[in-house]
């Protein structure tokens, strides 16, 4: 199923805040009530506007 982060999807940063979310939930420091790719897309896209931003 699509989402609107795919632009993202094949990214290293997604691959790293994927991997720290994986972290975070097998430590039991958080749960994930919406779908995980949701999670990850909009914190890249946070992290990009931000970085855009301060360019």
């Amino acid at each position: 199923m699509s989402h609107p982060y795919n632009q993202y999807e094949h990214t290293r940063m997604w691959a790293v805040i994927n991997k720290g979310i994986d972290d975070l939930v097998e430590n039991n420091d958080i749960e994930e009530m919406t779908k995980r790719e949701h999670i990850v897309g909009y914190l890249c896209k946070l992290v990009t506007e931000l970085e855009t931003k301060n360019d």
